[in-house]
């Protein structure tokens, strides 16, 4: 029995396989039908499988994009930031440049009168409001010898070593300037008041002076020579108790920004 039902199978693939290889129509027909089927109901699976695994390989790119365009960004705002250091340098030099030429001029114009010197830092220590410079005896540097820039005076050396000396600047509440108005008979003593703005006192309330008034150094101190810019009249009181007016003064000089000096020879 077994054998028979064996011998059938058998005989029923070779059917089957005959008429597979020789294309019989209505086997064909079949197989169509059958394949045709089965794409059908297996092809819209398959598209639904595959979606998934589109938005996948869109999410990736995406985001490989993203990081090569930040990596791309980040490089750029790097070269930018280079870009505007190396602006900012030829800037700095460029107005270190412009102080360098006046100091010189002034110095050629005076050779044998001045030395020119850096200002390296201030004092903290000592009740006076000073800067320090690199020249100090070593350079022929004294106390009492008047420090000036192009634009105006600074203050006087008030104590020296072999390389450095400490300049007590114009605004120290202990600084007293004598100067005159430009042009004017008007003359006073210019104080520091510890503060950006100077006072201009022991000067009477109808004496000629008016706010944009220039000072220039009297000479009748003994410590500045006569003629150096000083500062501008920027107010004028007269309406304060007493004789004498209350009149505040801008030095031309700014002691917070100040990098190059020179110092008068006495």
């Amino acid at each position: 029995m077994r054998n028979s039902i064996a011998i059938i199978v058998a005989i029923l693939i070779l059917i089957t396989s005959f008429l597979a290889f020789t294309n019989t129509p209505i086997f064909v027909r079949g197989y169509s039908a059958v394949k045709s089927g089965f794409s059908e109901t297996i092809g819209p699976m398959l598209k639904l499988m595959a979606k998934p695994m589109d938005l996948v390989s869109s999410v990736f790119d995406s985001y490989a994009n993203l990081v090569g365009a930040k990596k791309e960004n980040a490089e750029l705002k790097k070269k930018l930031d280079s870009l505007l250091l190396e602006n900012q340098k030829i800037s700095d030099l460029e107005r270190e440049n412009r102080r360098l030429r006046t100091l010189l001029n002034f110095v050629e114009k005076n050779p044998k009168s001045v030395i020119g010197a850096r200002v390296v830092g201030e004092d903290l220590k000592n009740w006076y409001k000073c800067i320090i410079i690199d020249k100090g005896s070593a350079s022929n540097i004294k106390e009492k010898m008047p420090v000036i820039t192009p634009r105006g005076i600074v203050g006087q050396a008030v104590e020296v070593d072999r390389w450095h000396a400490k300049v007590m600047v114009i605004n120290d509440t202990n600084s007293s300037v004598d100067v005159s108005a430009e042009g004017k008979d008007t003359r006073g003593l210019l104080e520091g008041t510890g503060q950006e703005v100077l006072k201009l006192k022991y000067v009477l309330k109808n004496d000629d002076i008016e706010i944009g008034d220039k000072l220039l150094t009297s000479g009748k101190d003994g410590i500045y020579p006569k003629g150096l810019p000083a500062g501008i009249v920027i107010t004028v009181n007269r309406n304060k108790p007493g004789i004498f007016a209350d009149i505040d003064i801008m030095p031309f000089s700014n002691f917070k920004h100040l990098e190059e000096v020179l110092v008068i020879k006495r």
